[in-house]
């Protein structure tokens, strides 16, 4: 098995975001919690502050394997999400690019579902949803580049301060999850938050990361359920990447990894087990790829209120 290593003992800044966060602590190595952690914050590491000071769980929605459906929404609906009142940013590694690749397939067969995504700009396309694709210069956007540094968190803003026609901002995990320590996804779910406060006409989408792989597997699913504990506690909207990973047909797969049952990645997006071909770079099936796209047409047709 290739196994994707990423540093988990992100380099400790000060983010110095207008809300006032205070950067929190990278911790020790996700391998070494993985058995014990309680999922509850620990390590004596401090967590960002400026965030939401009135949380409201009645807000949160989830979008996942429930949703990967186009049908029931109108075409009205998906007209209104065509016409250019609004552009997604999206900042992803190849993991992310699934909903891309999966919306341009879907696009393929379907015409009216008409998607574009622009490397690190707007679309010029018209009568197209219309994704920002990556940051200023790239769109092979790792942590550091979107929330885990002062640079990155930067670069967000000025993206966001420069086009006021962005309405939703999304950074995507790849592999690097199994490697998270606790605090540094408190640190993810922080900085958006207060990311949140600041720019409050901007919806900003959290994400679970991947399910496709053993490597650090029970830390992996630890993390994703952090982030699923954080966004129902506090009213945000998640796109539950890891669900749509492990679904297919009605059936939730799950593995057993250090003798602990977790989610992993469904037989049939597995390009090994399936005997299907990597679809365009994606670490998986074209099947895979499409049902990521439907639940994000589904999730910002009822984000948008013309579909539920």
């Amino acid at each position: 098995m290739i196994k994707l290593l990423y540093h988990s003992n992100l380099i400790v800044v000060g983010l110095t975001l207008a809300l006032g966060i205070a950067a929190c602590g990278g911790g020790d190595g996700a391998g070494d919690r993985a058995a014990g952690d309680s999922g509850t914050g620990g390590g004596g590491a401090s967590t960002a502050s400026g965030g939401d000071p009135d949380p409201d769980p009645a807000d949160a929605r989830t979008f996942d394997h429930r949703h990967a459906a186009l049908d029931g929404i109108p075409a009205s609906c998906i007209d209104a999400l065509k016409s250019g009142d609004f552009v997604f940013h999206y900042a992803h590694r190849s993991h992310g690019s699934q909903i891309i690749v999966g919306a341009e397939s879907i696009e393929a067969g379907s015409p009216v579902h008409g998607f574009e995504a622009e490397y690190c700009g707007v679309p010029a396309e018209t009568g197209v949803f219309r994704m920002w694709d990556g940051m200023i210069d790239n769109n092979l956007v790792v942590g550091e580049q979107y929330w885990a540094s002062e640079a990155g968190v930067d670069e967000v803003r000025a993206i966001l301060g420069d086009h006021p026609e962005i309405r939703y901002s999304m950074w995507a995990w790849s592999s690097e999850i199994a490697e998270q320590t606790e605090q540094d996804v408190q640190r993810y779910l922080d900085v958006l938050d207060a990311l949140g406060q600041e720019f409050p006409e901007v919806t900003f989408v959290y994400m679970t990361g991947p399910g496709d792989a053993e490597y650090n597997g029970v830390n992996r699913a630890k993390r994703n359920q952090q982030i699923r504990d954080f966004c129902r506690e506090r009213g945000k909207i998640l796109y539950d990447f890891e669900d749509l990973d492990v679904h297919f047909g009605g059936e939730r797969h799950t593995a057993m990894v250090d003798g602990v049952e977790i989610p992993m990645q469904h037989p049939r997006f597995d390009v090994e087990a399936s005997g299907n071909a990597e679809y365009e770079h994606t670490h998986t099936t074209q099947d895979s790829c499409e049902i990521k796209a439907m639940a994000f047409w589904r999730m910002m047709a009822e984000l948008e209120g013309c579909a539920r």
